[in-house]
């Protein structure tokens, strides 16, 4: 029955309602009862109900009812569905009989009309059959009682107000028949209303008496101005108002208290202006309250009760004379909340009462007079700076602040002229405190702010006190804290990463043994997978043959869970069972029911469904740790020793306009460019040997439109990404050919981004972190962007901070742990790529524009900027934010902000070269120079137009950066 409901009603129940009903709509057709067919559904439902064992699955069962309760009729609501709901309110498990009273209210919430029969139905059978829920054991139950109980009550008063009506229709109907005496209620309208009133208030009381504050704190969140409305105006204030005071007095739960002020404008709002002078003290105490957030709270109940009017004019002055200090709080939202206050008052009051009675409060913390004190904008942009967090908490924390205020009054009234002098304290704690105050930067205007906020600090340090006194009180008891060891329980692990599997034979022995000691604990809490023996005799036919023939059976517990033993690989007991030999034969030969038992628990398969799902997490990670970790830096480095030689190889002149971008593939057979013209070509580099007498491209692409500004390869140079300067970014396919045929490009996938929000795509990468193949990409507006081309989806995605400038280029670490971006403002910023948040910034001195970014081969936090101006390179360390290494071909003072060279490197090519590493470099000056990292003195100019023997190298250390600069010979 576990299989009906589970597998077959909750997987298909769309489909069931279509085909019963024609349509799966909630609304009733005119005059066409929709639910006849889902009778059948009910009493598939309803006849499974009372033998359900498990806990999941009378959730399951609860879910189906609610679902289908809109499309039922009342009669089938009260007489068929209502009682199993009752049923489940004294289930065994508490979270059944929280969801069971969950349900009961939502589906009585859907009668809309009361059928003759069950007028009745709340104070005789409904209230009274979930009475015992208010007081029930686990909180959660009564969580659900206080949840649910304010709905309840207007349900029911609907229900009998439906009652009266039908009643006086009837009473009034002069064609109407003989009205019996089950249509009228015992006793007139105002008995019952009170009766249910009775009913109602007895359980309010206790909930809201109740030993838990998250039942008194839901209680009031979830309705508490329906039950207003439901007691009416006296009862409201004599039951639920004077309740709710009492939950002030806790200071030990501040959800509570906040609780409080989040609820008592509804009920001020209804009580009315009567409870002014009720809830003024109480108000009061909140704005002193030793937790800001309760605070915070009170102060945005003062702000809508003074908007309802539910304040009186000289209890709004005396509010705004205590609220107004605390718009030099530190805490941003407890000024907002001041702010809120006065702009409402000064809307309540006249004009002359604004300037005679509010200004003046104001005037202390307003750097300039106002006029629009309404106007939140207006008061905020003219507040003065709110007093140190620092210098508030230390002094708030100290003990004898009384004495502190009574020194610091005494050097206001110096400052003023009132005192000729102020002696230094005597107490030396007071000294003591005073002097680490100003070492904090206290001022004589953050003192005047202090002086402002004394009587909240002092009722806040007395506040705050009280709280460690009665915290003491309740160590020994620790609620909400449970000692495991204490209770005797266990840790247990499981490894994440298999061992070498065994041999299935010796794999069964080993469990044979183990199975008894090692796994009793698990059997205790999860249940035994040793099939029962019941002594029943097998038909024949059915279940021999299954065994004889090696079958794999079903097996279904003894409340109907299926599980196919073959294809639960979560559950690798079970499967030896069945490798055991003397428990098959004895199967086979007289004790095995029709269906193959087995007791297992939910919570067991949703254990072995986490732990397979872990190993398959530890498993993708160790498998990218892996690849991370064997990364190289490049498939195919030069050999050792290389230096290259300026040899003009080839002219390649097919590209229209400036070619923005050149890649190689890893294998460096082939190498791409892209252009202005809008193209894309793909070279052959073994066809530039010197065999051919001409060297064209083997591909062009075009059909991406625009200017074509960034590309790369991707996925062992199987594809080339692509960008555009008009929001296009194309993945494609190079689909190898054989000699001589050259390869084909097939656009593989495509994304256009806004470019009004993203702009155009200025660099991109690509990276392989095992699971997923990321393009990163980024773009003019400052976004970051991870494509994982497998999902064709983002696997990540940043935002940039434009203030530090527009993205120039990015570059990605090789073990994939954080990437590095440069900015047209010189900035250099990093973002840490676990756990995508930005970690360090730094800038370049003259905020220089950042050409070209590279990760140092050999240092692992280094980076590799190439800087506009000076043809400068540097080698950053963005763990430190030194510039450690910088190469200046230059004729300027090197390191100097002055540019008397505008060139600037655009190209960078860096490699390791066996620890020795190497650097090219090409620019603006049409230049490419070979720089040896190792042995600066070796570098030389690989082609151009100076010579190499008309430059020559030199490194010095300035200002603790060690400069290769390059120096013109002088020509003999």
């Amino acid at each position: 029955r576990i299989l009906v409901i589970r597998k077959v009603i909750r997987k298909d129940l769309g489909n069931i309602i279509h085909n019963l009903c024609g349509h799966d709509l909630p609304e009733k057709a005119e005059g066409e009862p929709k639910e006849n067919g889902l009778v059948i559904l009910v009493s598939v439902i309803t006849s499974c109900l009372q033998t359900l064992k498990y806990c999941d699955s009378k959730l399951a069962a609860l879910e189906l009812i609610l679902h289908l309760a809109p499309r039922l009729s009342v009669e089938i609501l009260l007489d068929r569905i209502t009682p199993y709901l009752l049923h489940f309110s004294n289930d065994s498990v508490p979270r059944v009989r929280a969801e069971a009273l969950r349900t009961l209210t939502k589906v009585l919430a859907l009668v809309k009309e009361v059928p003759r029969n069950d007028v009745n139905i709340y104070p005789e059978y409904i209230l009274p059959g979930i009475a015992h829920l208010a007081q029930d054991d686990a909180t959660i139950v009564r969580l659900a009682y206080a949840e649910n109980i304010a709905l309840l009550a207007e349900t029911a008063l609907r229900f009998l107000e439906l009652v009266q009506l039908k009643n006086l229709n009837m009473e009034n109907d002069p064609n109407s028949e003989e009205i019996d005496e089950v249509t009228h209620p015992n006793g007139n309208y105002d008995s019952e209303l009170q009766a249910l009133h009775e009913m109602v208030q007895q359980k309010v009381v206790t909930l809201l008496s109740d030993p838990e504050n998250i039942v008194k704190q839901t209680l009031m969140e979830n309705g508490i101005t329906r039950l207003c409305v439901f007691f009416g105006r006296q009862k409201a204030n004599d039951v639920l108002l004077s309740h709710m005071i009492t939950f002030l007095n806790d200071k030990n739960d501040w959800h509570l208290r906040g609780a409080f002020f989040d609820s008592i404008v509804g009920v001020a709002a209804y009580v009315g202006w009567q409870s002014s002078s009720i809830l003024k003290p109480l108000l009061q105490q909140g704005l002193s309250d030793a937790e800001e957030f309760v605070i915070v709270k009170a102060l945005n109940a003062l702000t809508c009760m003074c908007q309802l009017g539910l304040l009186q004019k000289p209890h709004v002055y005396e509010f705004a004379s205590d609220i107004a200090p605390f718009l030099c709080h530190p805490n941003l939202w407890i000024r907002y909340g001041a702010v809120g206050f006065i702009t409402v008052v000064a809307h309540q009051i006249s004009t002359a009462d604004v300037y005679c009675k509010l200004m003046p409060y104001l005037d202390p913390y307003i750097t300039q007079p106002i006029i629009q004190i309404e106007r939140k904008l207006v008061l905020l942009s003219v507040l003065k700076e709110p007093v140190s967090r620092s210098i508030f908490d230390y002094a708030l924390r100290s003990k004898d602040i009384t004495s502190l205020f009574r020194h610091l009054h005494m050097r206001q009234k110096k400052r003023n002229g009132c005192l000729p002098d102020c002696p230094p304290p005597e107490d030396p704690a007071i000294a003591q405190l005073l002097k680490k105050l100003l070492s904090q930067g206290m001022t004589e205007e953050e003192e005047d702010k202090l002086l402002a906020l004394k009587d909240f600090m002092m009722k806040s340090n007395k506040a705050k006190a009280n709280i460690v006194d009665q915290s003491h009180l309740h160590d020994s008891s620790q609620k909400g804290v449970i000692d495991l060891a204490a209770l005797g329980i266990t840790g247990r692990q499981v490894d994440l990463v298999k061992t070498k599997q065994e041999p299935d034979d010796k794999r069964a022995r080993k469990h044979v043994k183990q199975d008894s000691n090692v796994n009793e604990e698990w059997k205790s809490m999860f249940g035994s997978l040793e099939p029962p023996n019941i002594p029943q005799v097998l038909p024949k036919g059915t279940d021999q043959e299954v065994i004889q023939t090696g079958k794999p059976p079903r097996s279904e517990s003894s409340a109907g869970i299926c599980v196919p033993l073959s294809t639960s690989p979560q559950l690798p007991e079970v499967t030896n069972v069945q490798n055991r030999k003397p428990t098959i034969q004895v199967l086979s030969s007289t004790i095995l029911p029709s269906t193959y038992q087995i007791r297992i628990t939910t919570c067991k398969t949703e254990l072995q469904q986490l732990i397979q799902q872990k190993r398959e997490q530890c498993n993708a990670e160790r498998i990218a740790k892996q690849m991370m970790e064997n990364a190289e830096w490049e498939s195919k480095p030069p050999p050792p020793g290389w230096r290259p030689k300026g040899l003009l190889v080839a002219h390649l002149h097919e590209h229209k306009s400036a070619v923005n971008r050149i890649r190689v593939s890893d294998e460096h057979s082939l190498f791409a460019t892209c252009s202005n013209d809008g193209t894309v070509k793909i070279w052959n580099s073994q066809k530039m040997e010197g065999k051919t007498t001409t060297t064209r491209s083997t591909l062009t692409y075009s059909r991406i439109g625009g200017r074509v500004k960034t590309l790369t390869f991707c996925q062992g140079s199987h594809y080339l990404a692509i960008a555009s300067d008009n929001g296009a970014v194309q993945l494609l396919a190079i689909e190898a050919s054989k000699l001589p045929k050259s390869p084909k490009i097939q656009p593989l996938q495509s994304r256009i981004l806004d470019q009004k929000d993203d702009g155009c795509v200025v660099d991109m990468h690509h990276f392989n972190s095992g699971a997923q193949s990321v393009l990163a990409y980024a773009t003019v507006n400052g976004s970051l962007v991870g494509w994982d081309l497998r999902s064709s989806s983002n696997a990540w995605t940043l935002k940039h901070d434009l203030k530090s400038g527009l993205i120039t280029s990015f570059a990605v670490d090789i073990h994939q742990c954080w990437l590095c971006i440069g900015t047209s403002s010189g900035t250099m910023a990093c973002w840490d790529m676990r756990f995508q948040l930005p970690i360090s910034s730094h800038c370049h001195p003259s905020r220089a524009r950042i050409r070209r970014l590279s990760m140092h081969p050999l240092y692992q936090s280094w980076v590799i900027a190439a800087v506009q101006g000076n043809n400068e390179v540097s080698m950053w360390d963005m763990e430190t934010g030194d510039r450690r290494f910088t190469l200046w071909a230059s004729s300027a003072p090197p390191l100097s902000e002055l540019q008397p060279s505008p060139h600037s490197v655009h190209g960078i090519y860096c490699s390791p070269a066996d620890g020795n590493p190497i650097l090219l470099t090409a620019g603006s000056d049409m230049k490419i120079r070979f720089w040896d990292l190792a042995y600066p003195e070796r570098s030389y100019v690989v082609a151009g137009s100076t010579s190499s023997s008309s430059v020559s190298y030199y490194r010095k250390i300035i200002e603790g950066t060690e400069v290769v600069q390059e120096i013109q010979n002088k020509q003999k």
